[in-house]
């Protein structure tokens, strides 16, 4: 079949296009795909790139933060017994503030008849505010304000829980001496050994030296010792394991 030179022009063009086409799905469009998603995941990288110097920036006194968190933490740990894992440790604790003078020779000042202790297990930290007659928690009154639904759910997770042992005893001391237990507690550099209740059967005469007797509750707190981080740091650094049960120093 013999074209024209008209003809042949037009099967130039076609094929030209066709083949302007095929390239660039062949060819061109790819390229454009992987350009594009090269730009996409630099732009992801360089996001994370400030991220993470922001991080570290933020992170450039950590040390001083962990430490500094560490100092508060042990502040905060000294009002509290360290923790007792032996009900004879804590019972030891009990007698000795029993005896009140802190002279062992003369026995203790406050007689307990049956010391009864709990297995260690959870306490409930409780917020207490003294009045004259009365003992009464100052959640009870925040709570009495509240409406019933926020004041359910205020009920839930206010109070911090600690480890602790509960002491029942029946006693028989001198109102001077029991004063004197309770003026301990308040005074004694752990102030986590805390009456729950205090019942006295008969004050008499009310003197310093009249005897009373009666039962006493008290709930005794602890809390564990945190590692110094350097030590932890170290176990890391000679290739140790460490875990929320490592870091804590029984």
């Amino acid at each position: 079949m013999n074209l024209n030179s008209r003809d042949k022009l037009i099967l130039v063009v076609v094929l030209v296009v066709v083949l302007w086409v095929a390239g660039i799905v062949s060819f061109i469009k790819p390229a454009i795909d992987d350009v594009k998603s090269a730009q996409n995941t630099l732009d992801a990288k360089e996001v994370e790139l400030a991220e993470k110097k922001q991080q570290i920036e933020d992170d450039k006194d950590l040390p001083n933060q962990i430490r500094e968190a560490y100092n508060k933490a042990n502040e905060t740990s000294e009002v509290f017994y360290p923790k007792m894992t032996h009900q004879h440790d804590a019972a030891t604790e009990m007698q000795n503030q029993l005896d009140v003078d802190g002279n062992k020779d003369n026995g203790q000042e406050i007689t307990n008849y049956n010391l009864d202790i709990s297995a260690l297990s959870n306490a409930k930290l409780n917020k207490y505010v003294y009045s004259a007659k009365e003992v009464e928690s100052t959640f009870d009154t925040i709570v009495a304000s509240m409406d019933e639904k926020v004041a359910e759910e205020k009920d839930k997770n206010d109070f911090p829980i600690l480890s602790g042992y509960t002491f029942s005893l029946n006693f028989t001391a001198k109102k001077k001496d029991l004063l004197t237990f309770l003026d301990n507690l308040k005074d004694n550099p752990h102030k986590s050994l805390v009456v729950q209740s205090l019942t006295i059967t008969d004050i008499g005469e009310n003197e310093d030296e009249t005897e009373w007797s009666g039962s006493m509750r008290l709930t005794l707190y602890m809390v564990p010792q945190l590692r110094d981080p350097d030590e932890v740091n170290k176990t890391i650094d000679d290739g140790g394991e460490v875990n929320a049960v490592d870091d804590i120093a029984e």
